[in-house]
């Protein structure tokens, strides 16, 4: 039988409403074959950026690989988004992840024949970012035909789960590959990991369903139609704007791990694999709670939790290691901060799935890949400037001033939005709109 979310609700086999989603052999199947693959893009991300600051020395230089492997999302969102809501979602998805494994196969030669420059690296960075921010939008429609609206949300947090999850394996492995077989390596295996969500995208045969009857021409005015809903939901517009306020202000310490690693923690690709693996083993157990509380409905206060907790972490991967004595263990140094790190994702990520289950639960069907291609424009717009200002910040005040000015900023500011209840005062109904 075809897979369809209309035919049958999840098997009793799936005990826990955490995994409800998994139930459904279309996405489960594709669940699979994106972690194969994601393990091969956090390895190739962690590879990259080790590169670059070996080869260049330079926060400032990490930010802009930062910039240049996200900001390109904001060219085409709108044009993603829109694009998404008129086209089968298997059929995108199919041909990014192809462009994909072919730019992945492309730095391994480049690297490999040591003829790579850093502005390659960004171009070809850039080029597959493109192909994401086409591809998720077509994702997030494809979730809904997989799942239907009645674990929509537990499908979203268990993909929010798996992308972060498998920055424990990737990192991880990066460790490993950089010392064994050096950057080339990890590219190349990135390469053959989207093998695996190819396979798995052909193998799920949707059930036909009809298309939206579209009245009006794939011109400018259907393409704007995300933005036209946004400014007629004021609480919803302020999520996207608290979600860019994020990527600006905390999620640039990212881009600096490596300098952080070799500055502050002390240790080398290793220590800096852990580091990486830490933070995703948190950010796993964030999107595992969300994934837990589907049924819960005031999701903004967990969104504002997860700010809290991300700075309070944050501040104390910057500041415990550089308080602990001069003479102390690096092992100790790293412990710490690896710690703190494994708390900053849980936060993160509890921030990150709770505002898209939010955005996704409220926005109507025919708009969902056009506020999905907003989501990437925010996200591509908003972490790729926070990572520029805080290498350029960290050249000249250091890493662990910049990550705790960052982090508290990001308390404070979730602190003022819980006191005044700003994302929870009700706005005048929208039509179209569905009850989150």
């Amino acid at each position: 039988m075809a897979d369809s979310p209309t035919s049958k609700r999840p098997p009793h086999s799936v005990r826990s409403p955490t995994f409800a989603a998994l139930g459904q052999t279309g996405f489960r199947r594709f669940y699979i074959g994106q972690g194969i693959s994601l393990v091969g893009s956090w390895l190739q991300a962690a590879a990259v950026r080790w590169l670059v600051f070996d080869q260049t020395g330079s926060e400032f230089m990490l930010g802009v690989v930062e910039v240049a492997s996200l900001l390109p999302g904001i060219f085409v969102g709108l044009y993603a988004g829109a694009l998404a809501d008129r086209v089968r979602p298997l059929r995108m998805i199919l041909l990014m992840e192809c462009c994909q494994m072919g730019l992945a196969f492309v730095l391994a030669a480049l690297v490999g024949f040591n003829v790579v420059h850093i502005w390659q690296m960004a171009m070809i960075l850039a080029l597959a970012r493109i192909c994401v921010t086409f591809e998720l939008p077509s994702r997030q429609v494809l979730f809904f035909e997989l799942v239907g609206p009645e674990i929509l949300s537990n499908a979203i947090a268990l993909n929010s789960g798996l992308f972060n999850g498998t920055r424990v394996l990737g990192p991880a492995l990066a460790g490993v590959c950089l010392s064994l077989f050096g950057a080339t390596g990890c590219f190349a295996l990135n390469g053959v990991s989207f093998m695996a969500a190819i396979a798995a995208v052909l193998s799920i045969k949707l059930t036909p369903r009809p298309r939206p009857h579209h009245h009006e021409a794939f011109g400018l005015s259907v393409i704007l139609g995300g933005l036209r809903f946004l400014g007629e939901d004021r609480r919803l517009l302020i999520q996207f704007l608290l979600v860019a306020f994020f990527g600006v202000i905390g999620m640039g310490y990212e881009a600096m791990m490596p300098a952080y690693a070799a500055r502050v923690v002390q240790t080398g690709v290793r220590g800096y694999a852990v580091l990486l693996a830490c933070g995703g083993i948190g950010a796993t157990a964030g999107a595992l709670v969300v994934a837990s509380l589907g049924g819960l409905r005031r999701k903004e206060r967990l969104t504002l939790l997860g700010m809290v907790i991300f700075g309070a972490a944050l501040a104390g991967a910057a500041l415990l290691p550089i308080w602990l004595p001069p003479g102390g263990a690096r092992s100790l140094k790293l412990a710490s901060g690896a710690t703190c790190l494994l708390f900053a994702g849980f936060g993160a990520v509890l921030f990150y799935s709770s505002a898209m289950t939010r955005i996704q639960t409220t926005v109507p069907n025919h708009l969902r890949g056009r506020i999905m291609g907003i989501w990437m424009i925010v996200y591509s717009g908003s972490v790729p400037l926070g990572a520029l200002w805080t290498g350029k910040a960290a050249e000249s005040w250091g890493v662990a001033p910049v990550m705790a000015f960052s982090a508290s900023i990001c308390v404070v500011t979730a602190l003022i939005l819980l006191a005044s209840k700003a994302l929870e005062r009700p706005h005048p109904a929208v039509p179209g709109i569905v009850a989150g």
